[in-house]
């Protein structure tokens, strides 16, 4: 006679199996806290007056199944000793694994660049992750999501809006302190039609010791619906020193 196996003891084998397979990730990865800091400088007179300044940092902390991490970035310029350039960001973003490839997470950033039209950003953001890529060299992680942007302008206009949020962030090892990353994200307005915006990060970074590197970045940030009498895209150039523990 065939032995018929009730739907309730599948249930629970499943349920036991992946409460496993999260209690076996959580086990074996061991707290670790990293930091990295950043910093470019170029000062030029004579003929050219220019002074630029980029400082960054980022803080991460991963226990068990969990990923806290914060940062803070900074760039400043003049032109003939007029201000040209005033970006101030800080941010914080939680992830949650529920699998070694799978999870959630949820963030905030707040920012202000007066030369982009705006004296206060924030952006707050929710979704889900997928590790399409983990292996020695490369490594890719997909994620979507949503969003929720409150900016105040600097003509005294608001613009309150939810938008869907599509991002990605591939990094190539050379070796274990020398790497190139890409970083992006499609930021589609769901209240204004046509309106979206793209965000994307490229570094570079060769290792001068054990914990100082040469680091190249460049930043574009485009918005398709930017306030009144401002253009479209950013683009930022740094070049500098990282240290990271």
């Amino acid at each position: 006679m065939e032995r018929v196996v009730s739907p309730i003891r599948w249930l629970s084998v499943a349920s036991a199996l992946i409460l496993g397979a999260t209690t076996s990730l959580a086990q074996d990865a061991k707290p670790a806290t990293t930091f990295t800091g950043d910093l470019g400088f170029v000062s030029a007179t004579g003929n050219t007056d220019l002074t630029t300044l980029s400082a960054g940092e980022k803080l991460g902390h991963s226990e068990g199944r969990w990923l806290f991490g914060e940062f803070a970035s900074y760039v400043y310029g003049e032109t003939s000793k007029k201000e040209s350039a005033n970006l101030l960001r800080f941010g914080a973003r939680t992830d949650f694994a529920l699998q070694a490839r799978f999870g959630f997470f949820a963030g905030a950033t707040w920012e202000r660049n007066r030369f982009a039209g705006y004296n206060s950003r924030v952006d707050e953001f929710a979704g889900a992750f997928w590790k399409a890529i983990v292996a020695p060299e490369d490594s890719l992680s997909l994620e979507a999501g949503g969003e929720l942007t409150q900016q105040q302008n600097v003509d005294s206009t608001s613009d309150n809006s939810p938008s869907a949020r599509f991002g990605l962030n591939y990094k190539h090892a050379f070796t274990k302190t020398a790497y190139f990353q890409e970083l992006g994200a499609y930021i589609p307005n769901l209240k204004t039609s046509g309106a979206y915006r793209v965000n994307s990060e490229t570094s570079l970074v060769a290792p001068l010791s054990a914990h100082i590197a040469m680091k190249l970045s460049y930043v574009v940030r485009y918005d398709s619906n930017p306030p009144a009498t401002f253009g479209t895209t950013d683009r930022i150039l740094t070049t500098g020193v990282q240290i990271s523990y």
